[in-house]
């Protein structure tokens, strides 16, 4: 989709969210763990990012209101999902029906799916 001056590529708004894999990998890790909050450290060493990465992408989600500022522990920035967003409840859900299909379809064998043209 082009914008209004078309040197410009309107890339749509999940672009902008997923702008990385790594903020794919940090919004699911906050899904999945959502009842605590976590430094940039804590969220490098669980979901195997390095630091420098965590600390690029965290602005995108928290820009976005999928996360946000829970509170400070001495110089610490601690993040935590933001499950009063709409849309963050929304993308969880999603996930979730998402990951019932493929379970789904890992549990079906492959001699038992049978294909149209």
């Amino acid at each position: 989709m082009y914008t209004e001056d078309s040197s410009e590529i309107d890339s749509g708004i999940l672009s902008s969210i997923f702008s990385s894999r790594a903020v794919a990998q940090i919004l699911d890790f906050f899904l999945d763990h959502r009842e605590f909050d976590y430094s940039y450290t804590e969220i490098a060493k669980k979901t195997g990012l390095s630091f420098k990465t965590v600390f690029r992408e965290i602005p995108h989600l928290e820009r976005n209101q999928l996360i946000y500022n829970s509170r400070k522990i001495g110089k610490t920035n601690m993040y935590k999902v933001n499950t009063d967003f709409e849309a963050t409840l929304a993308l969880e859900k999603f996930v979730l029906e998402l990951s019932q299909l493929h379970a789904s379809r890992e549990e079906t064998p492959a001699s038992k799916i049978k294909l149209t043209k």
